[in-house]
């Protein structure tokens, strides 16, 4: 389909960098444009990506929990559907969250995983 979201989102960049920001000429709008504009090239270049990273922490956390791996495919059918994907994801962060804070001690995967997280924010 044409345009892609990522040619939809470099759109959306021009017309804010070319015809937007040179009528702006206070300096903290300069500066919000200029924020939304590289937040807009980012997403551009990352948006295929948030899918398969989602499923690949899905797994992960999964795993963490010590829950089968076909329990995704049945509560998200296909794994095509984003919005089901990050209310799945959610649910296991808030199982995981309860499971950190109920004050046993930290298993070596729910370690190892907060680790990883961690490693591949930064």
């Amino acid at each position: 389909m044409r345009p892609t979201l990522s040619e939809q989102i470099i759109g959306a960049r021009r017309v804010l960098v070319e015809l937007a920001a040179p009528e702006v000429t206070d300096s903290y709008t300069q500066e919000q444009i200029a924020f939304a504009a590289s937040a807009l090239e980012h997403a551009a270049a990352r948006w295929s990506e948030v899918l398969p990273d989602l499923v690949t922490d899905i797994r992960a956390l999964e795993e963490v929990l010590g829950m089968e791996p076909a329990v995704l495919e049945e509560a998200v059918p296909g794994v095509v559907d984003y919005e089901a994907a990050d209310e799945y994801h959610r649910s296991l962060r808030a199982q995981l969250t309860d499971e950190i804070m109920s004050g046993s001690e930290q298993s070596p995967a729910v370690r190892a995983y907060l680790a990883d997280s961690t490693e591949r924010l930064r």
